[in-house]
C-alpha cells in the first residue's frame, strides 16, 4: 500500500471505534511497532543526557495540542532568555507528541502520502484552511510569532519524544483491512522530524522524564 486509500466514513467509524483502545495502548499496552524504538534503558539514557538546570517536558495529547506544545516550549526559551538571562544551554526542553498528537512528530512526506491523517483528526493547515497535506508546524510561525515553529526551536536546542503505541495504532487505522499496517507503520516510524525520539509510549516519555527531574507542562 503506497497511500492512504481508506474512505473517510470507514476511517472515521474504525477511529470513533478504535480510540479507547488506542488509550488504552499508550497507557500501558507493549507498542507492537515494527521501526525500532528506545528500551527503557534508553530512554533513561535519552533523558538522563539533557542535565542542563533548567528541565520541562511538554506533554502534547489532543490534535490541538501539537502547536500549543511548540508554542508553549518557544515561550519558555524567549521570555527566559530575555528575561531571566538564561541560555540555550541552561535548557534541556522536550515536546512530547503522543496520543492523536503524534502526526506532528512525522515529516512533511507522510502528511501528503496518508492524507486521511488530517482529514480524520480534523488537522486543517492554517493556509489553506483544509486538511493538512504537510507538516505546517515545520513552515510557519504560529499566530504569526516568531521563533514559534519547529526549525526555530529544534535550533534552541528542543527535542521531541514521540508515541510509537500511537503510530502504530494510527499505522493500522490508515491500513484498514487491505492494507499493510506492518509497512505504514515503519513508514511513519523512518520519517520523523529532526531531533525526534520514538518511545515505546509517549506515557512512557512522560514518566521517564519526570524520573529525570523534568518539570511536567499539560500542552492539550
Amino acid at each position: 500500500m503506497t497511500d492512504s486509500t481508506v474512505p473517510r466514513r470507514s476511517f472515521l467509524t474504525h477511529l470513533a471505534v478504535g480510540s479507547a483502545a488506542l488509550t488504552a495502548a499508550c497507557s500501558g499496552g507493549p507498542a507492537a511497532s515494527s521501526a525500532a524504538m528506545a528500551s527503557a534503558d534508553e530512554m533513561d539514557q535519552w533523558f538522563g543526557a539533557m542535565n542542563n538546570t533548567n528541565k520541562v517536558i511538554y506533554d502534547c495529547a489532543a490534535p490541538t495540542a501539537g502547536p500549543n506544545g511548540v508554542m508553549f516550549a518557544r515561550n519558555f526559551i524567549k521570555f527566559s532568555e530575555e528575561q531571566l538571562d538564561t541560555t540555550d544551554a541552561d535548557n534541556s526542553v522536550v515536546v512530547c507528541f503522543r496520543h492523536f498528537a503524534t502526526p506532528f512528530a512525522y515529516n512533511d512526506a507522510m502528511w501528503a502520502k496518508y492524507p486521511g491523517i488530517a482529514v480524520t483528526l480534523s488537522i486543517n493547515d492554517p493556509k489553506t484552511m483544509k486538511p493538512a497535506t504537510r507538516n505546517f508546524l515545520l513552515h510557519d510561525a504560529i499566530l504569526g510569532e516568531a521563533g514559534a515553529d519547529l526549525p526555530s526551536v529544534t535550533a534552541h536546542g528542543v527535542q521531541f519524544a514521540v508515541c510509537g503505541a500511537a503510530t502504530t495504532f494510527i499505522a493500522k487505522l490508515l491500513a484498514g483491512t487491505t492494507g499493510d499496517a506492518a509497512a505504514i507503520d515503519a513508514d511513519l516510524s523512518a520519517n520523523l522530524i529532526p531531533g525526534s525520539k520514538m518511545a515505546p509510549a509517549g506515557v512512557v516519555a512522560v514518566q521517564r522524564a519526570q524520573k529525570a527531574g523534568f518539570a511536567y507542562t499539560f500542552a492539550g
